[in-house]
């Protein structure tokens, strides 16, 4: 059940389930600060750290990562606009050489590299976290990576432990399920400092459903990337948006971020060969997510939210 009511005296909705956005929100949706917390910068084939820079300063976003391929070159060009994470390059090694068993196994040499490398550049200060890790696609991406286990496992738990320690962050790519819900609320009730962060806000056009694991846990946290009409033209995607479209954001999502207006963050995943239309990405959240919402939700799904989950500097 949602915990707030819906400001509503702002938006108009139309049949279409649509609202009208005020411009005191539009206006701050043009040039309020991104923090992109869906951001690859991939390893293999990559783009050079400058060019990551002067995309993000071309669009307003002030801090990325969060997600792929850590890399060293990135995190000297950003600072502290970066948001380090490790460890998605591992999963799929180990899911590619091992299948599904080998995502659930401690014992597992390239986890227990990644371990001891993590502890290390947590030790640090070089990394805020680990993902984003594939526990449950097994209804998207290219059927060669779809998998399916529980996200409560011996070797999730290790990770948790690790982010634990350190105040960091975990960040899953799953997908809503009985079994899904008990696992998260079992592995952030047993790891309070460990910040999970939902990507795409469990690719579920039904906001209802992420709701359910928010209203269950402060430490829970969703982003909002490949919800949108971008993501579904570019990838060719045999769908229709989640979240928003050319029309705006749909009224159930005003609802639910309004309802949540701490535990939502902005993502623009990047992938799958799609980089080239970073700008068009983020142009799409400013004009088709941001405008619908409250003036002060805006700041805090924009980036404040992510300021103080990432300890970011300002």
């Amino acid at each position: 059940m949602l915990k707030n009511a819906l400001f509503t005296s702002l938006l108009f909705f139309s049949g279409h389930g649509y609202a009208q956005a005020n411009s005191q929100s539009v206006e701050l949706a043009k040039v309020v600060p991104i923090a992109d917390v869906h951001m690859h910068t991939y390893q293999q084939n990559p783009r050079p750290a400058k060019w990551w820079h002067e995309m993000m300063d071309a669009n307003g976003v002030k801090w990325g990562g969060a997600v792929g391929d850590y890399r060293e070159d990135v995190q000297a060009e950003l600072g502290d606009r970066y948001i380090p994470a490790v460890g998605q390059p591992e999963f799929f090694k180990v899911f590619f050489k091992e299948g599904r068993s080998g995502l659930t196994n401690p014992e597992n040499e390239a986890f227990k590299d990644l371990y001891l490398r993590s502890e290390k550049l947590f030790a640090e200060g070089k990394i805020k976290g680990f993902g984003e890790f594939h526990t449950d696609n097994h209804s998207s991406g290219p059927p060669r990576i779809r998998r399916s286990i529980r996200t409560d496992n011996p070797a999730m738990r290790k990770f948790y432990e690790i982010a634990n320690r350190y105040g960091g962050f975990v960040q899953i790519h799953a997908e809503f399920d009985g079994d899904f819900e008990k696992d998260i609320l079992s592995l952030s009730a047993d790891y309070p400092k460990t910040t999970t962060v939902l990507s795409h806000c469990l690719s579920s056009k039904d906001a209802d459903k992420v709701a359910i694991i928010l209203s269950k846990r402060n430490n829970i946290v969703c982003e909002l990337s490949s919800l949108g009409a971008v993501h579904v033209n570019r990838l060719n995607i045999p769908r229709s948006p989640h979240a928003f479209d050319s029309g705006g954001l749909y009224s159930n999502w005003i609802k639910f971020i309004e309802a949540y207006p701490d535990q939502v963050l902005l993502g623009s995943d990047p992938c799958c060969g799609i980089d080239a239309s970073y700008s068009e990405i983020i142009s799409e959240l400013r004009t088709s997510v941001l405008p619908y919402l409250k003036p002060e939700t805006i700041e805090k799904v924009a980036h404040k939210n992510a300021v103080r989950i990432f300890s970011l500097k300002q």
